[in-house]
């Protein structure tokens, strides 16, 4: 008997090939390889560096909501739920695994785990907001109803990270876990001063995550503004927060097809940046399982 696991990796799995099948039957695979040849060594290796900088930025923001632990383990489970995200059924699973692996012994469970949500809501934050203002800046190609959705999402995320406040005090009947869960986002959205440091870092982390996209698209020949590349790749993470693929294979060749699209770039050029992308993905997982494999040692 396969588990529950093994079931719905291969249904992941299975959306992630029709997927790409269905985008990658309808282009001249010739042109993807010719687009991917042309990113040089160098701007290979100088991305690569800009993407583990910027997921050291990710470490770095949530050192600011848990200001008591060591950067180097903040930034060394980052990775590992980079690798979790990739392995699992999606990203929020990733940061789930981040939470339980964050808990030392005698550590309120709660409040670790209230500390990565609040963290996680505020990178949301951060990359809808930049992206709606994106799309306000330049909406030239995309859909008219884009930046009112995504500033619809804004209110929504926002709306979500305050929600404990509605309640000024939670009654001592919760004393149980999901009661000290509960009180510690309520003490973290009562805390603006690493509320507003966790949302301005999450921003300057979206930012770089834009300036590695845009510096491999610019690489393969691809011209766009800055403000087109900072609402594409948002929109795309967006896209990728959905957990029905196996490390977004498939969902993100079909969404920079579409969202590439609008601004006039060839669905070849954009599926070779989607591969790209693929690459640095499983780069920044292996970087995580050798992350939590010396970390299992220790």
């Amino acid at each position: 008997m396969w588990s529950n696991r093994s079931v719905i990796f291969a249904l992941k799995f299975g959306i992630s090939a029709a997927l790409l099948i269905f985008v990658l039957r309808r282009l001249d695979l010739g042109a993807v390889g010719e687009a991917l040849s042309r990113l040089t060594p160098e701007t290979i290796l100088v991305a690569a560096g800009l993407y583990l900088l910027a997921h050291g930025l990710n470490g770095v923001k949530l050192q600011v909501l848990m200001a008591d632990r060591p950067l180097k383990d903040l930034v060394r489970y980052t990775f590992v739920a980079l690798y979790y995200g990739t392995v699992l059924p999606g990203q929020l699973l990733g940061d789930a695994m981040k939470a339980y692996r964050l808990v030392r012994p005698g550590d309120d469970g709660a409040t670790v785990v209230a500390a990565v949500v609040v963290d996680k809501i505020t990178g949301l934050v951060a990359l809808v907001l930049i992206t709606g203002l994106a799309l306000l800046i330049d909406p030239r190609g995309f859909p008219n109803a884009f930046p009112a959705l995504s500033f619809a999402l804004l209110a929504g995320l926002v709306l979500a990270l305050l929600l404990p406040l509605v309640v000024p005090k939670f009654p001592n009947v919760l004393d149980n876990a999901l009661g000290r869960f509960l009180r510690a986002w309520h003490a973290s959205a009562r805390d603006w001063g690493p509320l507003f440091g966790s949302l301005f870092t999450g921003i300057a982390f979206q930012i770089l995550s834009v300036i590695v996209v845009a510096y491999i698209g610019t690489g393969m020949g691809i011209s766009l503004s800055f403000p087109a590349w900072v609402a594409v790749v948002g929109l795309v993470s967006l896209v990728l927060l959905l957990p029905v693929t196996v490390a977004g294979v498939g969902l993100r060749e079909g969404g920079l097809v579409i969202l590439l699209g609008f601004v006039g770039v060839a669905p070849a050029d954009a599926v070779a940046l989607s591969l790209a992308l693929l690459g640095y993905t499983l780069f920044g997982a292996v970087v995580g399982a050798i992350a939590d494999l010396k970390s299992r040692k220790s």
